[in-house]
């Protein structure tokens, strides 16, 4: 489909309102549960991040410098890392700045004995009073759950309290076999040129010299996605840019707080998949990019699609009006700014999808709350072609302003929209609660979906209007597909063939008994274990594909192991020897 006709469509159908939602609710959701308890004591601390761990829990950043790992069964939360004293977060007043703990990412092989329990930060933190930003390895120490033994990879990214973006995966650019991992970061532009940062000027489109790369000199990261070496080095692979290889992958950034990689129909990294980012436009032109290396995706001399529209640059930074910036929508900025037309680049490259890429409402005084774009925060591929239905190689978006989650549907080949369209649909908007949210994880069911929520904040949307209170604040909410899924029901092929889907071992075992399901058993598992005599010793419930269960204080004997997945049919029902 051509990005012309999918503007037509963004602006002749209100697509965020009725249709599409009442298509969204054909699609059978459980009502929304709140997994941690939305008190002063249960409530997340500004969180930022959040990934699925291969524990059955979700690892969460919080913006004041702590890591949490929580329970989705009760909502406990226990904390892995207290570094508030290191990272910069800053209050202002009843608000908060941009700046804090930001991204996080786990090692593939985390808890698989391979000796990679890895854990990557990325936080900003202070540097003779300017903001820095730093990636750091922690060790996971899973006797004393807690991570250890930092290891700075990357420090000296300049860092502001806007427009951080933050966002930090691992892809694997090798094979399933050998593979490859490499860490992304992506680095926003700073907020530059616009409200107290006006004065500033956008890195984006500046490429560092190979004389400041030797020596260190990364203030010109901004605007980028990084491409990292785990061990913080710079890939030899990498593209070179300008005559310079550097950390820099792709440039021409604003605010890209979305990221994240193509995974298979097992939920597993599809080696060099591709990369997909949803970023943050001015007052307009919301986009989602494939990341492609050594491409330019035009910030600031471009927004969205490259079509000369309404959009205009501006530099405010060097002139004398800067430290009195009028807003984005000024007369000066759209009357007087650079049009696209005046911008070429031979590695230029459009996102595929575009949001709203018309003349924002309110003329010269919009007000970025009643502008139509919804600040997208996070960004996961959903792969999976025997679950949900209709929801595969689609991606999930979540909002900051509007409130809700929009799945856009992609081609076949995952490297464009669809030109249909139901290509863009709303999901789980409360009409009772304002949400912001910030972060969004898939269980490894399938079917269940997991958003944190801000603290703080404003939002937005077609029915909410302006509105400056969070509902569910510092939370994280779960969504459960209740409708049928697309292939023939897996609890009767389970119970069929029971020795396909699970492997139980050691057996005779001693101190642990583990439990290993594909990845497509329907979860979570329910497992009971009973002594000889039929009393029921221990029991206990997982959505992971692996679990532990501690057996060292039962009595050597006999027992009986019986597992049902998730839907509560039995799967199996095994004879285990206890030494």
């Amino acid at each position: 489909m051509k990005f012309t006709h999918l503007k037509k469509l963004l602006l002749s159908v209100v697509i965020f309102i009725l249709p599409l939602s009442a298509l969204a609710q054909a699609e059978q959701f459980a009502s929304k549960r709140i997994v941690n308890q939305n008190t002063a004591a249960g409530r997340l601390r500004h969180p930022f991040a959040m990934v699925m761990g291969p524990d059955d829990s979700l690892w969460i950043t919080e913006r004041r410098g702590y890591i949490v790992k929580m329970n989705t069964q009760n909502g406990g939360k226990h904390q892995l890392l207290n570094i508030a004293a290191q990272v910069r977060f800053t209050v202002s007043g009843s608000s908060i700045k941009q700046d804090g703990m930001f991204g996080i990412a786990l090692h593939p092989q985390l808890n698989t004995g391979a000796g990679n329990d890895f854990v990557y930060l990325a936080f900003c933190y202070d540097s003779s009073g300017l903001r820095r930003v730093k990636i750091v390895r922690y060790t996971y120490n899973r006797t004393v759950p807690s991570l250890t033994s930092p290891v700075i990879l990357v420090s000296g990214i300049h860092g502001s309290d806007d427009h951080n973006a933050g966002r930090l995966v691992i892809g694997n650019f090798g094979t399933t076999v050998s593979p490859d991992y490499k860490l992304m970061y992506a680095a926003g532009d700073r907020g530059a040129n616009q409200f107290g940062n006006a004065c500033d000027s956008i890195e984006s489109q500046y490429i560092p010299s190979a004389a400041q790369v030797a020596a260190g000199d990364i203030r010109r990261y901004n605007g980028k996605i990084l491409r990292i070496n785990l061990d913080g080095s710079i890939p030899s692979d990498n593209p070179i840019i300008n005559g310079v290889r550097s950390h820099i992958y792709s440039f021409g950034h604003r605010n890209p707080q979305g990221l994240t990689f193509e995974k298979d129909a097992g939920y597993q990294l599809v080696p060099n998949g591709k990369l997909y980012s949803s970023e943050q436009g001015p007052a307009t032109d919301d986009e989602v990019n494939i990341i492609l290396p050594g491409k330019n995706y035009g910030w600031p001399r471009v927004s969205g699609v490259l079509d000369n529209g309404w959009y205009k640059y501006y530099k405010w930074a060097g002139t004398g009006g800067c430290s009195s910036y009028p807003g984005e929508c000024s007369s000066t900025q759209t009357g007087s700014g650079m049009p696209e037309s005046s911008f070429s680049s031979p590695v230029y490259q459009d996102p595929v999808f575009d949001l709203y890429p018309g003349t924002p409402p309110g003329g010269t005084s919009c007000n970025w709350l009643t502008n139509p774009t919804l600040a997208p925060s996070s960004v996961i591929h959903y792969p999976y072609n025997d679950k949900i239905p209709g929801w595969q190689n689609s991606l999930l978006i979540t909002t900051l302003k509007s409130s809700a989650v929009y799945r856009l549907k992609l081609n076949s080949s995952g490297n464009a929209a669809l030109s249909v369209t139901d290509s863009v649909v709303e999901f789980f908007r409360d009409v009772n609660a304002l949400n912001r949210y910030r972060d969004i994880a898939l269980s490894q069911d399938g079917l269940t979906l997991y958003l944190l929520t801000d603290s703080v904040g404003a939002t937005s949307g077609p029915s909410a209007g302006m509105n400056g209170g969070i509902t569910d604040r510092g939370c994280v909410i779960e969504f459960t597909y209740t409708g049928p899924v697309l292939s023939a029901d897996p609890a009767v092929l389970y119970s069929m063939n029971p020795r396909l889907d699970i492997k139980m071992f050691p057996n005779p075992a001693q101190q642990v008994l583990y439990v290993q399901s594909k990845r497509n058993v329907a979860k979570p598992i329910s497992y009971f274990l009973y002594d000889i005599t039929g009393r029921l010793v221990l029991k206990g419930r997982s959505s992971s594909d692996r679990i532990e269960m501690n057996i060292e204080k039962l009595t050597a004997g006999i027992y009986t192991l019986k597992l049902l997945n998730g839907r509560d049919v039995l799967m199996t029902a095994e004879k285990v020897i206890i030494r």
